[in-house]
């Protein structure tokens, strides 16, 4: 990637003469622990008992804005990790190595990251473990009474929109990140927060309350779901049901009885996954200090 190279240049041969070459631990934690309700929109509360999410590369940039300005990357972690969103507790990543002094903006990817030098990006290990994903959800959300387990997949890489070699998720203006690193650091901390993805996903669509009644005309016969029961609707027989919960299972719209929900890559529900992830509300990161 870019600022690999122009970090690696840094440590090598750009560093000023009052620099020194320093590494510092890199921690990585989850907010949420398992079972505790999460509200998405339209108040539909969401419990998780899955949040992983493939983290990784990450650099930190002496300019205040990343991305293509970031020439001067101080330091740097290249390799990756699977992140449990549930975890509260810090876990060791690995170490951040650079020099020492200012830095004051961060990008990094989400386990799949591009090159300038090919134009496929590179699934890495933390995705590889998520089979080939960034994030992986699982967990169930109560819309209108009807209890609905649901697993989302989704994958975060730079597309044609985006800036080819550069991380695609970066500090925004109204993020607040400054240190002058010294080496002493005992750490940085990165903690994430799997309600923040959750807040703009809409679960409402997967539940409906139809009969074939409701069907306006024969091109529109097919399944629907009226609550927990399954009606297959014909213009010429008679309509049937089928009762989903007696086979445990849900009845999804559109599609009928099934175990879950699965959101599919290109629905608005995995869209509104990746945009928090890309572009919503970012990790917390802190410095934690050495001890005297």
């Amino acid at each position: 990637m870019l600022c690999c190279a122009l970090g690696a240049l840094a440590v090598a041969g750009c560093a000023e003469s009052s620099q020194t070459r320093v590494q510092v631990p890199l921690e990585v934690q989850g907010t949420s622990a398992p079972g505790t309700p999460i509200e998405t929109l339209g108040a539909v509360p969401v419990t998780l008992t899955r949040a992983d999410l493939a983290f990784g590369p990450l650099y930190l940039c002496a300019g205040a804005q990343a991305g293509g300005l970031c020439d001067t990357a101080r330091l740097e972690w290249l390799d990756t990790v699977v992140v449990d969103g549930l975890d509260p507790t810090p876990q060791p990543a690995g170490e951040l190595y650079g020099v020492s002094g200012l830095v004051q903006s961060w990008m990094y990817d989400l386990g799949i990251s591009a090159q300038l030098t090919s134009t496929e990006p590179y699934v890495l290990e933390a995705a590889e473990a998520l089979g080939g994903n960034s994030l992986v959800l699982e967990g169930s959300a109560v819309v209108s009474g009807v209890t609905l387990p649901f697993v989302a997949e989704v994958r975060v890489q730079q597309t044609d929109t985006t800036e080819l070699g550069v991380p695609v998720v970066r500090k925004s203006s109204s993020d607040v990140f400054s240190e002058d690193v010294s080496g002493r650091e005992q750490a940085l901390q990165v903690r994430f927060d799997p309600a923040t993805w959750l807040r703009t996903v809409d679960l409402r669509p997967y539940v409906e309350f139809r009969t074939c009644a409701a069907i306006p005309s024969a091109a529109d016969a097919g399944v629907v779901c009226d609550g927990l029961v399954e009606w297959t609707c014909d213009a010429v027989d008679p309509p049937v049901s089928r009762d989903c919960a007696a086979l445990g299972q849900v009845c999804v719209a559109g599609q009928g009885c099934a175990e879950r929900v699965v959101i599919a890559p290109g629905s608005e529900a995995a869209r509104a996954l990746r945009n928090a992830l890309t572009s919503g509300t970012r990790p917390t990161f802190t410095w934690v200090e050495a001890s005297e």
